[in-house]
């Protein structure tokens, strides 16, 4: 079977599980229940009918309420100005880091990875502080947005160029649930496998006297990618006495396995593998709730690469060792939004439930070669990543289908679109 044979594997694999899914009962427990909600209007909440103390603040200032129908209490609006100055502190400090006490610039240095999550630190807060203005902080959504259980992705491959061929990415995704007790928190394990869809051409960028330019590399690329996200969930308020009530918090351990086999061939010479691989063996995070449906999650760990690669025209690969590379982070901003809140003008009640998240990301890596470029700042920075995703679950059915489209910006702009379905979490029996 060719490489481009392997690379069309994944949709036949997504289409014959999807097909099982639907037709096989799934013996797991349903979506969880809307979680109960009660008019708190102070800072602490009150006995049902019992109205709670006002905060002192929220006769002159309503950003500082607590958030109306949510228990305990949140306040999304001082959240939201903490994590805007928290960014901006974070791009003073990468200002101070690169120029005044650096005596280098280099992809390693911490202040590369605080201007990307400073940056994104800060456009999160107004796009928040906008949509909390104009649909609302909550309530929270009983079934909002995650990734897909299972689902098939297509990437495209950029700007063309002529007498050039760049093939887009196919790759199937998977990422189970499975929830602690007590709602501690969860275990996902996810990843994706998938590959080019043909091969890839350079030319040579040389002026030439006649014909069609030369082809100096043909490149195919097979890509694997496996983790494991650990959740806990920390006890809200963290501070019982004096807590500000600016949303709860999560730890989180990411470690994470990608693996990349490339074929190339130089001109007319002979065949040569490269493989090369990125560990992540200790990658921690936290995820802000700002509010019942905006997030704020940070990712910071060491990062080892190994590179393996055969001579021209064989088999047999020199494996190389683990090095250490620049530190490895990524940053998003999540918020919510529920497309079917509203009920029909008929008054009839929906047959589905219909909602969908904006998501921008920075990711502090350059593994594909992607990374976000301006003025003399080449090279230090890795890709911006934004994504749109709906998800619609019919009334009372255990199964969710979900589809979203993205745009990556680094070494030009590329586009993205994936579909997938949402099974029930995998559940102990009691």
């Amino acid at each position: 079977m060719g490489v481009c044979a392997w690379a069309r594997v994944p949709a036949v694999v997504f289409a014959t599980v999807v097909g099982l899914a639907t037709a096989i009962p799934v013996r797991t427990a349903a979506a969880a229940p809307a979680a109960r909600t009660t008019t708190v209007r102070g800072s602490h909440s009150a006995p049902a009918g019992v109205e709670g103390p006002r905060h002192a603040g929220c006769p002159r200032l309503r950003a500082t309420c607590c958030l109306p129908k949510t228990a305990p209490c949140v306040r999304p609006g001082p959240a939201r100005a903490l994590l805007l100055s928290l960014g901006v502190l974070a791009g003073a400090a990468s200002a101070a880091i690169l120029f005044a006490l650096g005596d280098r610039l280099s992809q390693g240095d911490p202040g590369t990875i605080m201007v990307g999550a400073g940056a994104l630190a800060g456009i999160g807060s107004i796009l928040g502080i906008i949509a909390g203005r104009t649909f609302g902080d909550g309530p929270a959504m009983r079934d909002r947005v995650r990734r897909e259980t299972l689902g098939l992705e297509y990437r495209s491959a950029g700007t063309r160029v002529i007498d050039e061929n760049r093939p887009g990415t196919m790759a199937l995704r998977f990422a189970p649930l499975f929830p602690l007790p007590d709602r501690a928190g969860a275990i996902r394990i996810f990843g994706e496998i998938g590959g080019w869809l043909g091969t890839a051409r350079e030319t040579d960028p040389r002026p030439q006297f006649g014909g069609d330019r030369p082809v100096v590399l043909e490149q195919n690329r097979f890509l694997l990618d496996l983790g494991v996200d650990f959740i806990v969930a920390l006890p809200y308020p963290v501070l019982r006495r004096g807590s500000a009530h600016l949303g709860a918090a999560e730890l989180r351990f990411k470690p994470d396995f990608q693996y990349r086999r490339e074929w190339l061939r130089a001109g007319d010479g002979e065949l040569r593998i490269v493989e090369r691989t990125m560990l992540l063996p200790l990658t921690v995070g936290v995820r802000w709730h700002l509010g019942p449906r905006q997030r704020f999650t940070f990712y910071l760990g060491p990062r080892f690469d190994i590179v393996s690669y055969s001579d021209p025209g064989g088999r047999k690969l020199a494996r190389g060792k683990p090095v250490i590379a620049p530190l490895y982070a990524e940053a998003w901003y999540d918020i919510d939004f529920a497309l079917s809140a509203h009920p029909r003008r008929d008054g009839r009640p929906r047959r589905a439930e219909t909602n969908a998240q904006l998501s921008i990301g920075y990711v502090h890596s350059r593994f594909d070669g992607r990374g976000f470029n301006f003025g003399p700042v080449i090279g230090f920075l890795g890709p911006i990543h934004a994504l749109w995703a709906v998800r619609t679950r019919p009334r009372g059915s255990k199964t969710a289908f979900q589809a979203a489209i993205g745009t990556t910006i680094g070494n030009g702009v590329t586009f993205s679109g994936n579909v997938g379905v949402v099974l029930p979490d995998i559940r102990r029996r009691p």
